[in-house]
C-alpha cells in the first residue's frame, strides 16, 4: 500500500497518520528492546506522542526498569 492512513493509537485512543513505509516513525531513535515491547504489548502503530514517550523511556521497558532503581 502507498499513501497515508488513518489509525487509532492502542496507547492512548487518539487518531494518528500512518505513512507505511515511508512513516513519519521511522526518523524516530526506536531501539531494539523498545520494538521487542512495542512487539509484543501492541497489536499495531503507535500515536507520535506515544512512541516519543517510549523513546524518552517515560513508558515501556525502560520505564519499568527505572521504578525497580
Amino acid at each position: 500500500m502507498k499513501g497515508s492512513i488513518v489509525k487509532v493509537c492502542e496507547v492512548c485512543g487518539g487518531t494518528f497518520e500512518c505513512g507505511q513505509y515511508c512513516c513519519w516513525c521511522g526518523q524516530l531513535a526506536v531501539t531494539t528492546e523498545q520494538m521487542d515491547w512495542i512487539e509484543q504489548a501492541f497489536d499495531d502503530c503507535l500515536c507520535p506522542s506515544c512512541l516519543r514517550k517510549i523513546v524518552s523511556g517515560e513508558i515501556g521497558p525502560t520505564a519499568a526498569i527505572m521504578k525497580r532503581t
